[in-house]
């Protein structure tokens, strides 16, 4: 009986292990895209600021 727990809980921790990493590169995925879009707000302002000067 323990043998089965034991192999449930392998499973388990292997299904843990692939949900964080799927999680861990999606979060990289929208951190990345947020960047980009922070960047390219950033040349806007700087664009418009430049147009005032």
């Amino acid at each position: 009986m323990s043998q089965i727990k034991k192999s449930d809980e392998n499973k388990l921790v292997a299904e843990l292990e692939k949900g964080y990493k799927e999680m861990a590169d999606i979060n990289l995925e929208l951190a990345q895209m947020c960047l980009e879009a922070d960047n390219e707000s950033l040349s806007l302002c700087e664009e418009k600021l430049t147009e005032c000067e």
